[in-house]
């Protein structure tokens, strides 16, 4: 039945849904027009690509590379997680829960079913490339089988009309994108490893799914593939695994070509998407994600073309670079300032290798950048190919003067973004995160939001992200309380809460640093709609002396006397020690918050449950009403 829609379709669109023989049948040539690639530019491009597609690192039937005791230490929990595999049931697919989305808005089901599906791609082709002794191949190619056949690669939650999952009208996303990649690299590793129905079958799917759907964008400026113009993360995912597997995949190399066009092309619009100071609208998860992903991007086309195209050639790519490590309070300890979770660790895989290509400064190298998981992948990603980038890859190094990372802050100007730390080597185990502006995609309205850190801990401030639902990216993502401002550590004016973020313009009034302090007041008045507020301002002032204390202080006046209130967040616990003063912590390290205020006040607290995130909120509310005034907690480690 699905074959029969989908040569019904393939009829109704004039398109070519894959050849007998596995070779593209959209391969370019002459007379051929696209809605922004230049034909020349594609014809240069295909004189630098090889005769053969290839995947990353080489395949595994070079035993020189994949044979090494060393390499088989460093994936003894994939073999591992392989084995037990070949005991197991290959997760069936279930329509139910695909179209649980389109019936509830829930994305749980349909993407742990998706999820656990690909899963299988890794450890076993990664433990069969390793051992090399045939015992995978069976459940390899029972996995390539299922997902060439499964309805769509497509999450349910962008297959909103269900048009890949019903017709076959496929266009591409995160997950498609991906799994792709997963796919044609598995067949580049493998190769005649794989018999040829089984290669053909996934030959097919690739060409029905992923490269027909984007040449006939590339060709006619379609909107399906709508992320091409996107200037965040999606851009760069769809672009890596789609570009990464018509490098592994298509045969014909002047095809090749067009997809490493288009790679080279749109890319710039992810690029776009950061100011000078390389800032990341999206937060640090996406940091790891979207710009994890192209740096993926700039080691398949690089190595496609012997390093005559280099995706790091950008100037401003160095800044951007500079983000993952800039960010941190302490290593792997980063406020969960937009979408991202306070337990959000930069990835070592994205440092290593910036740090290798760009002379960084930082400790991080490729050759101690971790693997992931096997039982703990990210749903989208290809970690086969990322392992063999990890395993194999030497990055083009660019030349150019050194950096160094200045040890006690990164202030991103641009965006009025700082994070303050406390001198190297010192006793002293608290630092801090404040934002004024860098509100984008995933934005919350959190414009003065911070965040505390104690060593590892984060004890109180921006709580992060719920879980992702249907009203996530709707017109009812403001209504979450820890997307709007009153799940932030924020003030609430006269009862109003911060409008929405991205139509703030930013604004620090001013900054003072040293060795011994940090200082930073940001104007917070633009946040807010109400007429009477004259202004309100926060200041936060870090003192690295006498075990170090970080101060935020909230001053604001009004028209007439009205209420104040701030706010103190966390994930973690917290009581009233003393009527001024409240302890905060989560495991090992406990924080001090001495309350200070022009007038008298009450502390109350409330927990929030609310999309898949419990967190608490503290209110520090000044006493009937105030014209003007101001509330200060100071912070210390206990």
């Amino acid at each position: 039945m699905r074959k029969a829609i989908l040569a019904l379709v393939c009829l109704r669109l004039m398109v070519a849904c894959g050849g007998g023989d596995g070779e593209s049948s959209g391969a370019s040539g002459s007379g051929e027009t696209y809605a922004e690639l230049s034909v020349s530019r594609i014809d240069a491009i295909a004189a630098m690509l090889p005769d053969q597609p290839a995947g990353s690192g080489p395949t595994c039937a070079d035993r020189a590379s994949w044979g090494k005791p060393e390499l088989a230490s460093r994936v003894t929990d994939i073999l591992a997680n392989a084995d037990t595999r070949l005991t197991q049931a290959f997760p069936a697919w279930s329509d139910a829960d695909y179209l649980d989305y389109s019936q509830t808005g829930s994305r749980t089901r349909g993407e742990a079913m998706m999820n656990a599906r690909k899963s299988w791609i890794y450890p076993l082709v990664m433990a069969e490339c390793v051992r090399y002794d045939g015992r995978y191949l069976a459940a390899i190619e029972k996995t390539l089988t299922e997902l060439a056949s499964q309805p769509t690669w497509t999450w349910p939650e962008q297959d909103k009309t269900l048009r890949n999952f019903r017709y076959a009208n496929y266009e591409v996303d995160l997950m498609a994108a991906d799994t792709a990649h997963e796919l044609a690299q598995t067949l580049y590793l493998l190769g005649n490893k794989i018999s040829t129905p089984v290669r053909q079958s996934v030959l097919t799917a690739l060409e029905q799914r992923i490269f027909t759907p984007l040449r006939r964008t590339l060709q006619t400026g379609n909107s399906d593939n709508w992320w091409l113009a996107n200037h965040y993360s999606w851009n760069a995912v769809c672009l890596k695994g789609t570009v990464g597997a018509a490098l592994a995949a298509l045969p014909d190399h002047r095809d090749r070509a067009v997809f490493v066009a288009m790679g080279e092309h749109y890319i710039q619009n992810y690029l776009g998407t950061f100011g000078n100071d390389g800032y990341n609208v999206e937060g640090p998860s996406y940091w790891n994600y979207g710009y994890g992903h192209f740096t993926e991007l700039r080691e398949l086309i690089g190595r496609a073309s012997e390093n005559k195209i280099d995706l790091f050639s950008d100037p401003k790519v160095r800044n951007i670079a500079l983000y993952g490590a800039r960010i941190q309070m302490f290593p792997n300890n980063v406020a969960a300032f937009s979408d991202t979770s306070p337990t959000t660790k930069m990835d070592s895989f994205v440092l290593g290798y910036n740090n290798d290509a760009q002379g960084l400064g930082l400790s991080s190298s490729l050759a101690t950048a971790a693997l992931s998981s096997s039982t703990k992948q990210s749903a989208n990603s290809a970690p086969l190919a990322v392992a063999s980038t990890i395993l194999f890859a030497t990055p083009y190094a660019l030349t150019g003067s050194s950096v160094v990372i200045d040890p006690l802050r990164g202030y991103f100007s641009d965006v009025g973004v700082l994070v303050t730390r406390p001198a190297s080597g010192s006793s002293n185990k608290i630092a801090a995160s404040i934002k004024s502006g860098g509100n984008g995609a995933h934005s919350h309205n959190d414009i003065g939001s911070y965040t505390i850190a104690l060593n590892a801990e984060q004890p109180s401030g921006d709580v992060g992200k719920p879980a992702y639902t249907s009203k996530t990216f709707s017109s009812e993502r403001y209504t979450i309380k820890a997307i709007n401002s009153y799940g932030h550590p924020v003030p609430v004016v006269d009862g109003q809460l911060q409008i929405d973020a991205t139509s703030v313009k930013h604004k620090v009034l001013a900054t003072h640093f040293t060795d011994a302090d940090d200082e930073i007041t940001i104007d917070l008045k633009p946040a807010y709609s109400l007429s009477g507020l004259q202004t309100l301002t926060r200041t936060l002032h870090h003192k690295r002396a006498d075990g170090g204390s970080i101060s935020i202080q909230d001053d604001f006046s009004y028209d007439v006397p009205r209420s104040f209130e701030t706010a103190m967040t966390t994930t973690g616990s917290w009581q009233l020690i003393a009527p001024d003063t409240i302890e905060l912590w989560k495991t090992n390290e406990h924080l001090i918050a001495k309350i200070e205020a022009s007038a008298a006040y009450s502390v109350s607290g409330e927990v929030i449950d609310e999309e898949g995130l419990i967190f608490k909120r503290i209110a520090i509310r000044l006493n009937g009403n105030q014209q003007t005034g101001w509330v200060k907690v100071v912070m210390q480690s206990k």
